[in-house]
């Protein structure tokens, strides 16, 4: 791969991040792949729990969603404490859920990285319309970043994206609907894993060979997590988003077959150093 990863890696005592995020009981996904990301990058890493899942490699079996009120709670006890430097948002759940954590989200003064858990990889409904609408109409406004994949951004802009022009519609769309930055997740496209990154000013393909590997399962969270990370760390959100892909991609290869399903990524095996100067 061409990205230089060797680094050094002290933990910076300054950087924190948040997320807000439903809890895998596999450890896989969620924010269990998340804090193992922070702390991996050299960050420490808070959570405010919004969901929690029976779930394994397998499938998922159950959802208890928590109360809106008491995860409000759990982001102001931890940022009143350990102000964060960058946060993230995945799984929220219900449309009461993402309203309610869309209006404190207006009030952070640190950047957001919205991972908008709206369909699975394999073309699954996981919000109702509802709550959809309120990601495109309150929780984007408050989105430094946010991190669709190919379905979920077909589902926020209403549109198919099957083409060059479409894409570059679909990231205006979500650029008008308060996200200041997009990067889209559209999977295989020629051979190569492929991600379409904009800022309003252009639109840049950051791509990387595809893996034939089942090591995926919380590559969407993991990547997410390591973009918040860097950010967090004061990388510009290209040099994040390029490194995270390079890292995740990393992760995937060394990846241990934990489970009968989509096994998760593996960070611990991987040579290499991501972290900053």
């Amino acid at each position: 791969m061409s990205l230089e990863l060797n680094r050094s890696v002290s933990l910076y005592p300054k950087a924190v991040a948040l997320t807000i995020a439903g809890s895998d009981s596999s450890g896989g996904a969620g924010l269990q792949a998340d804090l193992k990301t922070f702390q991996r990058f050299g960050v420490y890493g808070m959570s405010a729990v919004t969901l929690v899942t029976v779930q394994n490699t397998v499938s998922v079996q159950s959802v208890l969603t928590l109360d809106p009120k008491f995860v409000i709670e759990q982001i102001d006890a931890t940022i009143s404490d350990i102000p964060p430097t960058a946060a993230k948002i995945g799984a929220l759940g219900t449309a009461a859920m993402v309203d309610r954590i869309a209006d404190r989200a207006a009030q952070f003064d640190f950047p957001l990285v919205v991972d908008p858990v709206i369909i699975s990889k394999h073309g699954n409904l996981l919000l109702s319309e509802d709550a959809i609408e309120l990601i495109r109409t309150k929780l984007l406004q408050n989105a430094f970043l946010v991190t669709p994949n190919r379905f979920e951004a077909e589902k926020l802009v209403g549109m198919k994206l099957e083409n060059s022009d479409q894409i570059a519609k679909a990231i205006y769309e979500l650029h008008l609907m308060g996200a200041q930055n997009v990067l889209l997740k559209l999977g295989e496209v020629e051979g190569a894993s492929l991600h379409i990154f904009g800022d309003k000013e252009q639109n840049i393909a950051i791509s990387v060979p595809r893996l034939d590997s089942k090591n995926t399962h919380g590559t969407g969270c993991a990547l997410s997590a390591a973009i918040t990370a860097q950010i967090a760390r004061g990388d510009s959100l290209i040099d994040a988003c390029n490194f995270a892909i390079e890292a995740i991609w990393q992760a995937i290869n060394a990846g241990h077959p934990h489970g009968a399903g989509y096994h998760p990524i593996e960070f611990a095996l991987i040579n290499a150093d991501f972290t900053n100067d």
